[in-house]
């Protein structure tokens, strides 16, 4: 069998391929394919080397494709020893005098400066083909973010910009604007400017948005000012429909179905107006001062969680505008990592299954590879050994505290889950080599002013029935980009008409990568093609000294005060598709269509969740 080394050119024009193979070595394991050109956009097969034994044990021959970029000189080197039974592989890059270690199972990169200027990627891989031996494949690549060597993402749930940061800057004012052509004005909230009104609430006056939530009370309890909203505000596409009607004017309308249905007076649905003051929530406060923070970051579809993380994994949500039709079939960012052997993995702080694998249950249900929780992932931070993409994901409930800002679930524990995410990248000795985004899914029935912007086309018609077309991004959620190469106080936005959303994490990884061809191939999302990317967001010439110690992060005696939500506090989507996962792990097999309508029952709230899983206790912790 033999191993195929390949180039995929990512640069706009094509550039001269010289291949000095090893010329004592009998030309029957090895051989050149195609031309002296690798063109533009494109893979060329360079070479072959066979991996049958017959080399003698212990020999070594290497290998050199050569091109220039940019007026540099790089090469492209690989290197085979002999075995008793066939021959290892090595492979490298340099550029210019500058070359990393030879690797025989991991990735290499290198970033440089070439003589024009510009800055260029050149890396290599190992790619399983089904074959017996793996490919090898080089990329070069217009580089950004050469600073970057792991990129985490971590994606919390259902609350809008505006909700948490609306107030961030109204005793204050940002130092940076990128880009610095953008108005010179933080987009939040302004006293008494933004109001709601219906005729059943306060009879018809105007509900503004105000600084702070209040505690509310609700039939036999009292709703505690960092639950609110309670109960959990509508998030499907048609109740979303309404909530930004009239100009951002039907929120007050929509959540007074959500009181309605809780039997609940209506003029407690004005907590929907209420956003979260800067002392309320002080670390996601401190992040977004401390670093960088867009007023401009929309969610990409106007509806549920599952299509936004959807689009935030694969630029699409497979026709599907809200949570239904589980489980998901459609390629993600992980089927295009593993294409060009780059490691990743998703984390999560539960002993249920990750949200991403119940998602995509068919084709990552029985993954153990690549689905770890955080007790790994705080092992890579204490090395540094981090895979080059991390998704990471909070515990959603209900067998731990929810931890993910769900409305109508406390913020305390979400505020502590990133505290503690940001402490373990912040003493990590990878640090400065790490970008680290913390995102919000979608709005989830919070308020917000700003109205969803127009999307780029085109896509399919949803197959619900809505006739939906995905040409309208969701509204404004928390966005902030955390690196040792971004200042404080830093307020971004896009530099071009297209706003940022989830898919903008997609095409920062395809420009860093150098995956163009890759996502050309498997992600041919035009949200993913229109994106703007990160890199604009990394404004300093070299690392800060540390990352700053945060205001107040919530401890652990304070979160063991807090109750566990009671027996009748419903379930939302994400929690009774988790629970089924759960069933269908210990059933080691997917649920049938029955046993998902018997489930969805079932499974009403947390009494019944408690049921559930005590049935599956001895089958737990699951994965």
């Amino acid at each position: 069998m033999d191993s195929m080394i390949v180039l995929e050119n990512n640069l706009p024009t094509e550039v001269g391929i010289s291949v000095d193979g090893a010329h004592n070595l009998n030309e029957s394991y090895w051989g050149l394919v195609d031309g002296s050109t690798a063109i533009a956009e494109q893979v060329t097969s360079l070479f072959w080397v066979s991996r049958v034994a017959g080399i003698t044990d212990g020999e070594v021959f290497t290998f050199k494709a050569e091109t220039e970029v940019g007026g540099t000189t790089i090469a492209l080197l690989v290197q085979l020893t002999g075995t008793l039974l066939g021959s290892d592989i090595q492979i490298a890059v340099q550029a210019g005098t500058a070359k990393c270690d030879w690797s025989g199972d991991k990735d290499v990169s290198l970033c440089f400066t070439g003589n024009d200027g510009k800055s260029y990627r050149v890396s290599g891989a190992y790619v399983s083909e089904g074959a017996q031996y793996d490919n090898v494949r080089f990329t070069v690549s217009h580089a950004i973010l050469p600073q970057i060597k792991h990129m985490v993402v971590l994606m919390l749930e259902n609350r809008s910009f505006d909700n948490l940061l609306g107030w961030l800057y109204d005793d204050d004012t940002p130092e940076c604007y990128i880009p610095t052509t953008t108005a010179h004005e933080f987009n939040g909230l302004t006293e008494g400017a933004h109001t709601n009104s219906n005729p059943m609430i306060r009879n018809g006056a105007p509900v503004p948005a105000i600084k702070g939530t209040t505690d509310w009370p609700a039939r036999d309890k009292t709703v505690n000012a960092s639950c609110v909203p309670d109960p959990d505000p509508g998030e499907e596409f048609s109740r979303c429909q309404t909530q930004i009607g009239e100009n951002m004017g039907g929120f007050l309308t929509d959540y007074l179905l959500s009181i309605s249905r809780d039997d609940g007076e209506p003029d407690s649905a004005a907590q929907i107006m209420q956003c979260y003051a800067p002392e309320q929530v002080p670390v996601i406060t401190s992040l977004s001062k401390h670093f960088a923070v867009s007023d401009a970051w929309h969610a990409s579809v106007p509806s549920q969680t599952w299509p936004n993380r959807a689009f935030a994994q694969g630029g699409a949500s497979a026709g599907h505008v809200n949570n239904d039709g589980w489980p998901w079939d459609m390629p993600t960012i992980f089927d295009v990592l593993d294409s060009q052997g780059l490691e990743w993995r998703v984390y999560n702080n539960s002993v249920l299954p990750s949200l991403t694998k119940t998602m995509f249950f068919g084709k990552y249900g029985t993954n153990v590879t690549n689905f770890s929780d955080m007790g790994d992932f705080q092992r890579a931070c204490q090395t540094g050994d981090l895979p080059v993409f991390s998704f990471l994901e909070p515990s959603f409930g209900p067998y731990e505290p929810d931890e993910s800002y769900h409305p109508p679930y406390d913020v305390t524990p979400g505020e502590a889950f990133l505290g503690k995410i940001y402490g373990m990248l912040a003493a990590s000795p990878a640090r400065d080599d790490i970008l680290f985004v913390v995102l919000f899914d979608e709005h989830g029935g919070t308020y917000d002013h700003v109205p969803p912007p127009p999307a780029p086309q085109p896509f399919p018609a949803a197959t619900d029935g809505s006739n939906f077309k995905f040409d309208l991004f969701g509204v404004r959620v928390p966005a902030i980009v955390i690196s040792s190469y971004t200042g404080p106080k830093t307020v971004f936005r896009s530099d071009t008409d297209v706003p940022y959303d989830h898919t903008s994490v997609l095409a920062t990884l395809r420009d860093w990568l150098g995956l163009s061809d890759a996502f050309r191939k498997r992600l041919p999302s035009p949200r993913i093609a229109t994106a703007p990317t990160l890199d604009a967001v990394l404004n300093l010439a070299e690392p800060r000294s540390n990352w700053p110690a945060l205001d107040v992060v919530p401890a652990h005696a304070d979160l063991a005060a807090k109750p566990a939500p009671t027996d009748d506090v419903p379930l939302n989507d994400n929690q009774k598709a988790i629970l089924m996962a759960v069933a269908a792990h210990v059933a080691k097999r997917p649920l049938t269509l029955p046993e998902k309508w018997a489930a969805e029952q079932r499974l009403q709230n947390h009494r019944d969740a408690r049921t559930w899983l005590a049935a599956m206790a001895p089958h737990l912790p699951v994965k």
